[in-house]
């Protein structure tokens, strides 16, 4: 059933990530720690990762989930959902000193997104499906930046 679990979820996970400069390596391990499954998706752009997402199951539910966002190398800031002791919460929390923004935000159904920013400028962006981001695709990131652009010389 894991390994089913697994082959799914690796699937799923290069489907999201259908785009041209987007690449996704998916990893799973069940040996690290006994009865729960970890699968780790680490997506880069230009050579470069941009998210990590590690998701630890036991029993096909969810545990743990912890995604890091990163860009040109530095971690930026992280988002963790946990299931544990019955107790669920999800925490947003930043690197101190970044040399960029993480910022979330909600639309009016409540679907989040992600963006990291410098100097009023979208490096990344990210949608949130399930619980779970996926990098946009450049030319999306450029379109949203060159309507911002524009907005701002009016």
């Amino acid at each position: 059933m894991k390994i089913y679990l697994a082959l799914i979820l690796s699937c799923v996970s290069v489907l999201a990530a259908d785009t041209s400069d987007i690449r996704v390596v998916t990893t799973t391990d069940t040996h690290t720690q006994p009865g729960i499954l970890i699968t780790v998706y680490e997506f880069t752009r230009g050579g470069q990762t941009n998210l990590v997402c590690d998701t630890r199951t036991k029993d096909g539910e969810l545990r743990i989930r912890t995604q890091r966002f990163y860009h040109n190398g530095s971690l930026v800031g992280e988002y963790s959902t946990n299931n544990l002791y019955s107790y669920n919460r999800s925490s947003i929390i930043s690197v101190a000193g970044a040399p960029y923004s993480l910022g979330f935000s909600f639309d009016s159904s409540n679907k989040m997104s992600a963006v990291v920013m410098s100097n009023a400028v979208m490096l990344e962006s990210f949608s949130c499906t399930n619980g779970i981001f996926y990098p946009a695709d450049s030319s999306y990131i450029a379109k949203l930046n060159g309507g911002m652009k524009d907005l701002m010389s009016k």
